[in-house]
């Protein structure tokens, strides 16, 4: 059976990019939502094994999306990976308290990616 990611994020380029990287991994279905809330509905729909999720995007922030995630009994098991090119310090440890379980900054690089994946998709 295939693991599922939610990759959510604005930016519809990077997020094709990201699903691409993934997909090629093989064994992995990704899904894709554009803003915090539609990544909330998605989490739930979808039940991914992972959550790739993107800090700023208008609306609801990744970050408050990622708190509704971890506050709903249904998905707060879900692993969520934050990315950012514009958190601080003090954005990151918000986003650690939130529940993310952590944190990749900008530019993305493709081999990082692929071992967080790996670090949640593949048992140890």
């Amino acid at each position: 059976m295939n693991k599922k990611i939610l990759i959510v994020d604005d930016d519809s380029a990077l997020s094709e990019i990201l699903a691409m990287t993934f997909s090629l991994m093989g064994g992995i279905d990704v899904q894709r939502a554009f803003s915090g809330e539609e990544g909330i509905l998605k989490a739930a729909e979808y039940m991914p094994d992972l959550i790739i999720m993107d800090y700023r995007m208008p609306g609801m922030n990744g970050w408050d999306a990622a708190k509704v995630i971890k506050d709903n009994g249904k998905t707060q098991n879900i692993p969520i990976i934050g990315y950012t090119a514009w958190a601080g310090k003090d954005d990151i440890l918000r986003g650690i308290g939130f529940g993310i379980n952590e944190i990749v900054t900008k530019p993305l690089d493709i081999e990082v990616w692929e071992e967080k994946v790996n670090k949640y998709l593949v048992p140890s």
